[in-house]
């Protein structure tokens, strides 16, 4: 990973000869000498092609790992790109150069039958088909023409993100969940009572969920917020083009949130609670994905309760699918405690390393993990929560964007700093390329919450349908 700071991956700046670490100083440094070597180890000299939805300044982080571990990045081959603050590698390569763009599924199914004229292209760059392949965390082909492919998803761990079927892991770990019903797509076509809409509904209405059949929508996309039962049929009908199955469940409303933790050989380390900010319009049901916060705070009493399931629904992952790496249990938490809606088995995103450990290498980590990579057995599930648990609370951040939706919005700097005042509040935000992207809440708010600020964000750029949840607490009025 390309460092910020100048210094060597897995360094702190204190270390020196003359300076001795605290203990838990000592522990980090340990933790992160002993992967930075595992990974030197593997990477060092090697030509990888990367396989990459979209090409552009998302892949410089990846990149950077890389080259930092000693690999040369010798070819990209992308759905999209390259694009806007791609890094710069020797060859890269859009999979369709004409024709219509690929949907992400219809990248990954390409992938595994890619055209002859990609494999001469490949063998042309390594005749030998020496280069490691490394995809997205959804990538599931375990060899790209002739190369293997580094932390490929295996299926059955890609099977648990079903949002149809994850409740029987919910079950199985004793992780609450909403009350709700499973249909096939004919049944969207049906009146609400047929399916039992009525039964389910609670005061902000239900919530439906697309399966994977059609390949992962992510973002909010395969979900669709129905406040009133009585338009469930507009609000769904075009779920019956993306899936065979639709969950309904009772919407709850509470802060939408998210538990990463990681499958390692000696148990499951859980990491702190993080804030997944979705805005939804009550007058219509849009909902719109803003990106996490790791400044929330939902108090000692909260977070245990959502760490704790997030552990047992990890024991029952592992038990049930030998699963090995990073996941996610996503949900909301609500007066009555939390409920969880999904569980993602692969490197989400909103953990906050990056912030606060810039030269850790931990995608690499994660892939490393899956494939059980030699040198990483003496790392402990209990130290990684320590060292992970005390660095992003050390530098908590943001990664949210809210959309310009005001034509002609030009308020602020000529760079894009600008300041809104709202509920007692400054919001620091800048402007670029359409979208508003938050950097501080001071003073904080109730909680340390992001979502109040984007919903007033949201109201001050031209969308004022949108509220923060849950619903009435802190929304753009």
């Amino acid at each position: 990973m390309t460092s910020t700071t100048g210094r060597a991956p897995g360094s702190r700046p204190q270390d020196t000869e003359d300076t001795p670490l605290s203990g838990a100083d000592a522990e980090e440094a340990d933790l992160l000498g002993t992967v930075n070597q595992a990974l030197r180890r593997l990477w060092s000299g090697r030509g990888v092609v990367l396989l990459l939805d979209d090409f552009d300044h998302r892949a410089t982080s990846l990149v950077g790992e890389l080259r930092a571990c000693g690999a040369r990045v010798e070819a990209v081959l992308s759905r999209t790109g390259p694009g806007p603050g791609a890094p710069a590698v020797p060859h890269s390569r859009q999979c369709r150069e004409s024709g219509p763009e690929m949907t992400r599924p219809e990248f990954e199914a390409w992938l595994r039958n890619p055209s002859q004229e990609v494999r001469r292209w490949l063998d042309g760059l390594d005749p030998e088909r020496r280069w490691l392949a490394l995809g997205t965390p959804r990538t599931g082909v375990a060899e790209f023409l002739g190369r293997k492919v580094y932390g490929w998803r295996r299926p059955k761990w890609a099977a648990v993100e079903d949002k149809t079927t994850i409740d029987r892991l919910w079950d199985a770990a004793g992780v609450a969940s909403p009350p709700h019903v499973v249909v096939d797509v004919e049944a969207l076509r049906r009146a609400p009572e047929e399916i039992g809409i009525g039964k389910i509904a609670g005061p902000a209405g239900v919530v439906a969920a697309a399966d994977s059949t059609r390949g992962h929508v992510g973002d909010s996309l395969g979900l669709r917020w129905v406040p009133d039962p009585d338009r469930f049929q507009e609000s769904v009908r075009d779920l019956a083009d993306r899936a065979d199955r639709v969950r309904i469940a009772r919407f709850a409303d509470g802060v939408p949130c998210s538990v990463l933790g990681m499958a390692l050989p000696d148990g499951i380390a859980v990491f702190a609670p993080i804030e997944i900010v979705t805005l939804g319009d009550p007058a219509t049901g849009r909902l719109l994905f803003c990106g996490s916060s790791t400044h929330w705070r939902p108090g000692a009493s909260a977070e245990r309760e959502m760490r704790d399931a997030t552990r047992r629904a990890g024991r029952e992952l592992v038990r049930t699918t030998g699963y090995r790496g990073i996941f996610s249990v996503d949900g909301l938490l609500t007066p009555d405690g939390f409920t969880a809606t999904e569980l993602n088995p692969r490197h989400a995103s909103g953990l906050g390393l990056r912030a606060a450990l810039p030269d850790f290498p931990v995608y690499l980590f994660n892939r490393a993990v899956q494939e059980e990579l030699p040198g990483l057995e003496g790392i402990r599930s209990a130290a990684l929560e320590r060292v992970v648990r005390r660095a992003v609370a050390a530098a908590p951040s943001y990664a949210l964007t809210v959309p310009v939706a005001r034509t002609g919005h030009a308020d602020g700097a000529a760079d894009g700093a600008a300041r809104l005042r709202h509920g007692g509040s400054v919001i620091d935000y800048r402007t670029a390329d359409g979208v508003a992207a938050l950097t501080a809440i001071s003073p904080p708010a109730p909680g340390h919450r992001a979502g109040p600020a984007c919903a007033a964000l949201a109201a001050h750029l031209g969308d004022p349908g949108l509220r923060c949840f849950p619903l009435g607490t802190g929304g753009a009025d």
